[in-house]
């Protein structure tokens, strides 16, 4: 089993499930899986039990997810343990947004089967989808808490809009970060990592501050050689520095300058 791909395919099912597209999620769910909800007492046993509850649930609820991170662990080339944390918002018909910090563990297992030519077939499963920081349920919830009670509701800015970039970050981490909650990406250890600088903090990862131009220049402006910028998170341009809307400063090469104010105003006026 790869687990860097489970890991990846854990977090592509997690957003798409997000988006209202949860059958691809429930598709990989194994015939005997167990799914610990997100409330008190919330347990389904077997994908078919899954399959027929989320299909009766009914609602018009829509959610935004935050930055996530994802690491995994492995001691057997059969199983693979992932576990995600994110803020996510839930956005109520009568306009109420309601933040949470979630965690997911999923435990995948990999089947073999075997065609009848002969042929093995491996497939990764879901034997346990556990979400480890459960809220009081309500009488009228079956999978989604469609009633809360006040003491929930958290001051977390939910990021509504961007790309979804994803990093490989130290110790087995990766990083699906929004576009618009990073403010700049500092080069780091002489050039080998990055530090991205976001609304929820700094996250070195293990790309190289070169390539991720090159991946990225149409999001972020090369400034100085140490710094990519998010050009909608420029306050202020003046000779040899920039302003960040964080009230950070970074400088700006004086041959460089006034190619670099170029192409802040371009990035600006693309982006109007």
């Amino acid at each position: 089993m790869n687990t860097q791909m489970i890991a990846d395919l854990s977090a592509e099912l997690i957003i798409k499930y997000y988006d209202n597209d949860y059958m691809p999620f429930l598709s990989y769910m194994d015939d005997k899986a167990l799914w610990y909800g997100p409330a008190q007492g919330q347990f389904i046993e077997g994908r078919e039990a899954m399959i027929n509850i989320w299909s009766a649930e009914e609602h018009s609820l829509r959610f935004t997810m935050g930055n996530m991170e994802v690491v995994h662990t492995s001691s057997n080339h059969s199983f693979c343990v992932v576990i995600m944390t994110y803020n996510v918002t839930t956005h109520y018909p009568d306009g109420n947004d309601i933040t949470l910090n979630q965690r997911i563990s999923l435990t995948w297992c990999e089947h073999i089967f075997h065609s009848e030519s002969g042929e093995t077939i491996k497939k990764p499963s879901i034997l346990v989808c556990n979400i480890s920081n459960p809220h009081e349920k309500h009488g009228d919830d079956v999978i989604y808490p469609i009633k809360f009670q006040e003491i929930y509701r958290k001051d977390l800015t939910a990021h509504l809009s961007g790309r979804r970039l994803h990093f490989h970050g130290k110790d087995k981490s990766d990083y699906f970060i929004l576009t618009d909650t990073i403010i700049f990406i500092e080069a780091a250890h002489g050039g080998k990592h990055s530090i991205l600088h976001t609304d929820d903090g700094e996250t070195e990862v293990m790309s190289a501050i070169s390539l991720l131009e090159k991946r990225y220049g149409e999001l972020f402006l090369r400034c100085h050689q140490s710094y990519l910028v998010n050009p909608d998170r420029i306050a202020e341009i003046r000779r040899f520095k920039m302003t960040l809307t964080n009230g950070e400063e970074l400088p700006i090469p004086e041959k460089k300058y006034t190619s670099v104010k170029e192409k802040a105003f371009s990035f600006m006026k693309k982006r109007k």
